[in-house]
């Protein structure tokens, strides 16, 4: 046998007057209906259009109903200026009533939920006051509840139970095959069973329901499709975390009353889901799963058997979302959750519920824009203070026996103490360390917070050189900053680490090291120099590193760019060819934009320490020259020219190794004579022997030969 139930949940509206108006008579007229107060006498006539008013089922908004002021045919009064009050009951009060309605055109109109409405209307008439009460019913179009089996043979057994949801006063059932019964509940009471017997395969079984007034029918339903073999069918609508994760309390719709339903649950450890076991009963409508894994992920669905013995599953699936916290600071701690596996769809709503213990009016909502966010990070906290975390997601309504329902899903309320839950975490922060760009006698090393966390913190910063892991402390400050002045004038790298001690008295781990760039060179007119490294766990995106090699401008006072690279290695032969100092200061500086918990495209940049070149001295020295008077000048003499020169001497040989002339200074010159300086020498080549030393403190030898020529 199988058996299916087709239901749709009646609405229960709430009514001023009625709750379950459909199914009750009509109340007593409110007093001031009978007992008009003083100044006031009973009189005037009113029509309603509808006369009976129909509620669309599943309409967000009511039914309107319009009254309109007519001539009391037994007084002959026919009121002016009439004012409607709607929904009134035994306390309302004339005197005092503001919400009314002034008739326009004699009439006036209002949605009214499903229910009676006792209508008041107020006119005048020859100074005279008037009240004429009259009521208006607001049906709902009710789908009925019903259930069909069909389980052997082709006989289909329609039963429609007594519910809340079943007040029509007329049944109308399609069989299908061109039959229908009529139920009139005047005379058959609920409940009621049909059978129907078919030649071969039942066919589609539809079903409408009807209000009777007055003889007429009003409200119908449309007919409904029935559909067999497949009841007791279930929607889970609501999973909410408790106890810390040990607990799920579930609720779901389609629960018939006192049956038991099995709670089946599954792990949820991202592949498919298998192994469902069943973990608790679900009973009314709402089930509590206890002794559960915190850290571990569940889904789950109902079971249940048909009247066919036949395994009967709820008609979605609900996952867990499990929510952590970790402390990042005195003031900060970052929450991060899963999106539930089901349903397997976008959420429309994301909430992360906030609260402080011992607050009443502490609680918020933090939206986000992204339904699929799924960690946020909350610096706005106080280190004295507790708090509850709890994220909600929402996700599209999904129409269940004719009722839309909202699917929700929370996760367990976790606590946030920044003492007690605090632990020793490694610092995440950017760092900008180098040489001072205005003194490259000391290194500054900066951790770039925002302005609360760094005046909220200690910091106590470590330094190795070069490659060293032997990290020695340096001292504690009360501020981000720390400047470093104990530096070597030799060529070295240093790397820092720090740690944090927050407001809580929480003492961070080491924080992974950054370093300086190391400027060298390692051949002639070549600068190299060391990486300019940001540990990758502390930005989420980064940049390329780039690098601007600079040189010092005496004439100017100030450091010039003069390449920009991304290499690791620049020459420099043509500017130490071509430049006018003995020696040239360079420095490089690396940067990148970077991307934080905190910051978005953030610029950090990083200078090296400061590398001298020194400028190769240069002697000029003429290969022959012509001592006859004739000019020019500069070919007169043998001369030495040299460049970042400070001192020297020359000395010229004859072809037998003899001292002809001696300078000790670079400014003097050979004339071409002899030793006597009067009897000119013949002509040849002369070898030389220069000895000087540059503006350095290098001291160098050249030597050669110069022909004379005459």
């Amino acid at each position: 046998m199988s058996l299916l139930k087709n239901k749709t949940l009646g609405f229960i509206a709430s009514l001023v007057i009625s709750t379950t108006a459909w199914g009750q008579t009509i109340p007593p007229k409110p007093n001031i209906c009978t007992t008009p107060p003083v100044g006031y006498l009973l009189g005037g006539e009113s029509s309603l259009s509808p006369p009976i008013s129909c509620v669309s089922f599943g309409a967000d908004s009511l039914a309107i109903v319009k009254i309109t002021n007519k001539n009391d045919a037994n007084t002959g009064i026919f009121v002016d200026n009439p004012i409607f009050y709607f929904s009134i009951n035994n306390n309302f009060n004339i005197a005092t009533a503001t919400n009314g309605i002034v008739g326009v055109a004699n009439s006036a109109s209002k949605n009214l939920p499903a229910g009676y409405h006792w209508i008041l209307m107020k006119g005048e008439k020859n100074g005279q006051k008037y009240l004429h009460c009259t009521v208006q019913e607001v049906l709902r179009t009710q789908i009925p509840t019903v259930t069909a089996t069909a389980c052997t043979g082709n006989t289909v057994t329609l039963n429609i139970p007594k519910t809340p949801e079943n007040q029509h006063n007329r049944y109308i059932i399609d069989w299908g095959n061109g039959t229908t019964d009529i139920i009139n509940i005047s005379g058959s009471p609920l409940p009621q069973v049909r059978n129907k017997t078919y030649p071969s395969t039942p066919d589609a079984v539809k079903i409408r329901g009807v209000y009777i007034r007055n003889g007429v029918e009003v409200c119908p339903t449309n007919f409904t499709s029935i559909t067999t073999n497949g009841d007791k069918n279930t929607l889970l609508h609501t999973l909410e975390g408790e106890n810390g994760g040990k607990e799920v309390k579930l609720k779901f719709a389609g629960a018939l009353p006192g049956e038991i339903y099995d709670v089946m649950a599954a792990v949820d450890n991202g592949a498919a889901l298998t192994n469902w076991t069943k973990l608790a009963d679900g009973i009314n409508g709402a089930a509590t799963i206890t002794g559960l894994d915190p850290n571990a992920k569940y889904c789950f669905k109902l079971r249940s058997k048909n009247s066919c013995g036949l395994d009967v599953f709820s008609m979605n699936t609900l996952c867990t979302v499990n929510l952590k916290a970790t402390i990042k600071s005195s003031s900060s701690a970052e929450m991060k959750w899963n999106l539930p596996t089901e349903p397997n769809s976008i959420p429309t709503r994301l909430n992360l519920e906030k609260d402080v213990v011992g607050c009443t009016n502490c609680k918020n909502s933090i939206p986000f824009t992204s339904q699929i966010t799924t960690s946020y990070t909350d610096g706005t906290l106080d280190c004295s203070k507790k708090y509850l975390y709890r994220v909600a997601y929402r996700y599209a309504s999904v129409t269940f026996g004719g009722t839309p329902y909202q699917i929700n899903i929370s996760s367990p309320q976790i606590t946030v103490d920044l003492k007690s839950n605090a632990t020793s975490a490694k610092p995440e922060y950017l760092v900008s360390v180098g040489f001072d760009p205005n003194d490259d006698t000391r290194i500054r090393v900066n951790i770039v917070t925002d302005a609360t966390t760094s005046v909220q913190n200690n910091y106590i910063f470590y330094r190795a050189e070069n490659d060293s892991q032997n990290f020695e402390k340096l001292g504690l400050r009360n501020t981000n900053v720390f400047d470093d002045v104990a530096i070597s004038s030799e060529v070295k790298s240093y790397c820092y680490k720090y740690q944090v001690e927050d407001k809580c008295g929480v003492m961070s781990e080491l924080s992974d090291p950054f370093c300086t760039i190391m400027l060298n060179s390692k051949s002639l007119g070549m600068l190299n120099w060391t990486p300019y490294l940001i540990p990758p766990e502390i930005y989420t995106s980064a940049s390329p590193v780039d690098y601007s090699l600079e040189y010092f401008d005496e004439d100017k006072n100030s450091f010039v760019p003069l390449n920009a690279t991304d290499k690791l290695e620049q020459s420099v032969q043509t500017l130490l060819e071509s430049s006018s100092q003995s020696e040239v200061k360079f420095r490089v500086m690396g940067r990148q934009y970077v991307d934080t918990d905190i910051f978005t495209n953030q610029f950090i940049n990083s200078y090296s320490n400061p590398f001298i070149l020194k400028v190769p001295p240069g002697l000029y020295v003429p290969s022959a020259f012509t001592p006859d008077g004739q000019g020019p000048t500069e070919s007169e003499t043998f001369k030495v020219m040299g460049k970042f020169i400070s001192s020297g001497s020359f000395k010229v040989f004859d072809r037998w190794g003899g001292t002809i002339f001696e300078a000790n200074n670079l400014a003097e010159a050979w004339d071409g004579t002899e030793s006597n300086g009067v009897k000119p020498a013949p002509p040849g080549t002369y070898a030389y022997t220069i000895i000087a030393t540059s503006d350095t403190g290098q001291t160098f030898r050249k030597t050669g030969s110069v022909l004379l020529l005459r």
